[in-house]
């Protein structure tokens, strides 16, 4: 049945009408579906369409949706008061739920705000008008300042003073908010857009840092990150972006602009032109407008910000009743020519999110003229205004046929963009009765734009990306190929840029190691840099010392200090002597650990270092005989590397499981326990220990399962001291040691045969001292060099009982008792000058490295470059693993007839690649802390040497 033409339907009648309402403001979950909005025009009386406008507001209020409500009694009397009010409701509290940020309109403020300006310009010299605000007065004083000296005459002050204002007034810069916001909401606005994002982004960076760099990068870049975060929240919030912000009015074609910058734009929208054209009010209202609809789609945008998708209602713009005088009409004939303005100079337009429903009477005339009461109706002029013209299909010319097909597809794209027609009409005042199906459920915002998700992945990611950190400091110490281990212990392969124990502040002795480790740096930087080829040697060494001790400097590091000293001073001379394209030399430094204990897992990181870097071709050190050095030799012989053990004199070592005998990939510098028993042995029967030939002796050795050196050492003096007698002292920990000392003491020996580690000497000394009626006499291996180095001074001025031990090189050796006429190995005079430079100035005199140790691995590294620089100029080509192998494992030459320890040429692998002939040497220390060399027996030199007293097959062929 037909309504009352006054009176409007209920609620009840109109469910058709709020179904469609609702379907129009209804955001689509998917960008692709969104489309342009027609014009929704409620045809009715004034009555009717007030009832249904308050009706559709307050279902917009009800669940905090952006809604304005244009009366038609409205203040306003253009296009900017209707911009200003729909501006002013659509930021309310009540537009926006709650814990959502509300809609911002900084295009259009700006616009507005040089609109009120250019009034205020051409009004003259007019003073604020009485009651004015405080944002009108300012505006004033802005105008005059703008206007008159000394800034008005000078256009970059121009410029700078409305710079400043701009800046200064930051967000609001209309200011026309009855409540304005104050700077902490914006901030925490500006907040919840950045903050999630950016911390959760630094601290992914921050774990990643961590984990490619180490703990300190990754500080740095939380604190960079943070700081360019909270600059950009700042900047935001205080208006710091000045007019950067409004690039955006540059582009449009509404206003011309010959100036350049936002500025420039700014002043020519201010001052009068001299001749202006007739519709440049009009091209105002447009940008205006343009304004409105851009900042629209900004707020709308899908992009980074969890609010764009919480969005799920459109804004709508109620216009209650729409006369012919209305400004609402001429707002919107003018956003549906900014709509069709956009579409032809940006082709596909930036989707605008805006609904505008307008109440009209259907025989309300176009004008409100009253002669043209018979004119064309209003509602017909706004169908004109949004009317999508397309082509008439008249036949064209064969001239014209030409530009056909642009004209189709440009007109496909407007469709596509605008719609096939842009209103749509409903007469609100008909009812055919009928039972009326419910108005479609709202959708509901989508759980993945909740406003606490991004602060709590903001959480989660952060408090991971702490774990990660965490897990870096607690499981690695730098990047992952340095590893913390459960003892606290660094280990890993490093090309000397990281110090292993640089976090212990020196206590552990670790902070001397440093200015070597420099050194081996910087040679590698100056090989990586020239760019010449170069092969790369890998050192496996004890490189900490073992924190499970609490006076760490006890467990001494003056044996890798030496070895690595040797390293470098090898790598120097090798590199120096390096010309043109010759091969160059690079050394890695891998850890294994205090007493070797993670030498396995180093292995292993070498064995994959080597796979992927194929100028690796050999891996030195294993100065440790151990039960984990024998595992790692095992490990890395599967890999066919070359392995040249340093200091490692344990009679199987390289030994292969079953009956396959010694590995073919593993060369010893050091002497067999085997051949050192058997000469110290000789030596103390036959007097040259001490003096008187010795027929009992105590032997102290080290019964740790894992110490294959101290016990195989100890078992075979005692087999090469027969017939004379050998008391076994085993002894499992210091505590153990002392005791065993002690009871030896009260029947004392002849003499003390140590075979213990240098770990456990100071204690030895210690209780010998004490508890001893007469002056012991001691005898050592090799081990203790590391404790001599350390301490000979102070045993030196002690002197409390004689010393001897076999070191596996000497500097005294190369005397002319020994040597003759020929001259020094080179490697001592280089030593000392590289000893200064490599250690601490201002250490204890006493605190040296093992000069013994050095030798050796300078022998190791200097015997390895040679046989790859010789490889790479018989083979013209990079030397691998395996030609290198193949050099070494010849025992018909000398691969160092010069070497700093002796002679160096390898035997069969059937005796496990063992020096043949290789020197062995007793020592003893003296009162001034010096070391005398008092036999040597073996090729010490590739010519005629001293004589000396030896075993039989002990002594040099040429002695």
């Amino acid at each position: 049945m037909a309504g009352d033409g006054d009176r409007g339907l209920s609620e009840d009648r109109l469910r058709g009408v709020l179904d469609l309402f609702e379907r129009l403001r209804e955001r689509p979950p998917w960008r692709w579906r969104e489309r342009l909005r027609p014009l929704l025009l409620l045809l009715g009386p004034a009555r009717a369409t007030s009832h249904l406008a308050e009706m559709l507001k307050s279902r917009c209020e009800d669940e905090r949706a952006p809604v304005s409500h244009i009366a038609a009694d409205t203040p306003a009397t253009d296009v900017s008061g209707v911009l200003r009010e729909a501006k002013r409701e659509l930021s309310q509290p009540s537009s926006h739920r709650r814990a959502e940020p509300p809609l911002r309109f900084p295009l259009l403020e700006m616009a507005l705000w040089l609109r009120d300006l250019r009034e205020i310009r051409l009004a003259g010299d007019r003073p604020a008008p009485r009651g004015a605000s405080a944002s009108e007065r300012e505006n004033h004083l802005l105008v005059r300042r703008l206007t008159h000296p000394p800034v008005g005459d000078n256009e970059n002050a121009r410029r700078r003073e409305l710079n400043r204002v701009i800046r200064r007034r930051g967000r609001d810069v209309l200011r026309d908010l009855e409540e304005r916001r104050g700077r902490p909401a914006t901030f925490l606005a500006f907040l919840e857009q950045i903050a999630p994002i950016g911390i959760a982004v630094v601290a992914l960076v921050s774990a990643g840092t961590a984990a490619a760099l180490d703990l300190a990068a990754a500080v740095l870049a939380a604190v960079v990150g943070l700081a360019f975060v909270t600059v950009q929240i700042l900047a935001r919030t205080r208006g710091w972006y000045g007019v950067h912000q409004f690039a955006w009015f540059l582009k449009q074609p509404y206003v011309d602009h010959d100036s350049t910058g936002f500025l420039g734009f700014a002043l020519g929208v201010f001052d009068p032109r001299p001749v202006e054209p007739d519709d440049h009010g009009a091209q105002l209202d447009l940008l205006l407008v343009a304004a409105f609809l851009e900042d629209l789609r900004r707020n709308y945008r899908r992009d980074y910000r969890r609010a764009a998708w919480a969005r799920v209602r459109y804004p709508v713009l109620i216009f209650e009743y729409l006369a012919a005088g209305h400004p609402g009409v001429t707002f919107v004939e003018l956003v549906e020519r900014v709509r069709a303005d956009t579409q032809a100079t940006e082709g596909l337009p930036g989707f605008d999110p805006l609904i505008v429903t307008a109440g009209v009477d259907p025989d309300a005339p176009a004008s409100d003229d009253p002669s043209a009461s018979a004119g064309p109706r209003l509602v017909d002029r706004l169908a004109e205004a949004v009317r999508v013209d397309v082509s008439s299909g008249e036949p064209q010319s064969v001239v014209a046929a030409r530009v056909l097909w642009d004209g189709y597809t440009h007109e496909q794209r407007r469709v596509g963009a605008l719609g096939s027609r842009r209103e749509l009409r409903v007469d609100i005042t008909r009812d055919p009765g009928g039972d009326l199906p419910p108005v479609r459920p709202v959708r509901r915002r989508p759980r993945l734009a909740h406003p606490a998700l991004p602060w709590i992945a903001m959480v989660a990611v952060a408090a991971a990306s702490v774990s990660v950190i965490s897990v870096q400091v607690v499981r690695y110490c730098s990047p992952f190929g340095i590893r913390r281990m459960a003892n606290g212990e660094c280990v890993g392969i490093t090309d000397g840029s990281f110090r292993f124990g640089e976090s212990s502040g020196g206590r552990n002795n670790d902070n001397r190691l440093n200015k070597v480790l420099d050194g081996i740096e910087s040679q590698n930087d100056h090989v990586k840099e020239s760019g010449k080829p170069y092969a790369t040697v890998v050192y496996l060494g004890p490189v900490t010392a073992d924190p499970s001790i609490e006076n760490r400097r006890i467990d001494l590091l003056a044996g890798v200090q030496g070895e690595l000293i040797g390293l470098a001073v090898a790598q120097k001379r090798f590199n120096d002597a390096a010309e043109g394209d010759d091969l160059r030399l690079r050394v890695l430094i891998a850890n294994a650990g205090a007493k070797f204990r993670y030498a396995v897992h180093v292995a292993e990181q070498i064995r994959k270092r080597a796979l992927k870097d194929r100028t690796v071709v050999a891996v030195l050190g294993f100065e440790q005989s151990r039960r984990q050095t024998q595992q790692a030799i095992q490990l890395l012989a599967k890999s066919a590397l070359p392995l040249v053990g340093t200091a490692n004199s344990y009679d199987g070592t390289a030994l292969l499981d079953g009956d396959a005998g010694y590995s073919p990939y593993y060369f010893r510098l050091a002497s067999p326990n085997s051949r050192t028993a058997k000469h110290a042995a000789f030596w103390a029967r036959n007097g040259d220990v001490g003096g008187a030939k010795v027929r009992e002796a105590a032997v102290v050795y080290n019964n740790d399962p894992d110490d294959l050196y101290s016990r195989n050492m100890a078992s075979d003096f005692q087999k090469a001291f027969r017939p004379g007698t050998a008391r076994m002292l085993p002894y499992r920990n210091p505590g153990e040691l002392n005791k065993l000392v002690r009871e030896a003491c009260q029947r004392q020996p002849e003499m003390f045969y140590y075979a213990g580690r240098a770990d456990e000497f100071r204690s030895f000394v210690n209780v010998l001292e004490l508890s001893c009626p007469k002056r012991p006499l001691v005898l050592a291996d090799d081990e203790i060099a590391k404790y001599v180095s350390d301490n000979s001074y102070e045993l030196g001025r002690k002197n409390t009982f004689d010393l001897y031990f076999t070191p596996l090189a000497a500097r005294e050796a190369w005397t002319a008792r020994w040597i003759g006429g020929q001259s020094p190995q080179t490697f001592y005079s280089d030593y000392d000058p590289a000893v200064r430079a490599m250690t601490d100035g201002n250490a204890d005199q006493s605190r040296q490295p093992a000069i013994t140790r050095a030798a050796v691995s300078y022998d190791a590294v200097t015997l390895v470059a040679s046989v790859a620089g010789r490889v790479y100029w018989q083979e013209k080509a990079l030397p691998s693993a395996t030609s290198v192998f193949a050099a070494l494992n010849d025992p018909d030459h000398d691969v160092l007839r010069n070497g700093a320890s002796g002679v160096i040429r390898f035997g069969s692998r059937t005796t496990g690649h063992q020096v043949l002939d290789k020197p062995v040497m007793l020592a003893t220390l003296k009162q001034d802390g010096t070391t005398e060399v008092e036999q040597v027996c073996g090729r010490l030199i590739a010519g005629r040497q001293g004589p000396a007293h030896c075993p039989p097959g002990g002594e040099t062929s040429d002695t």
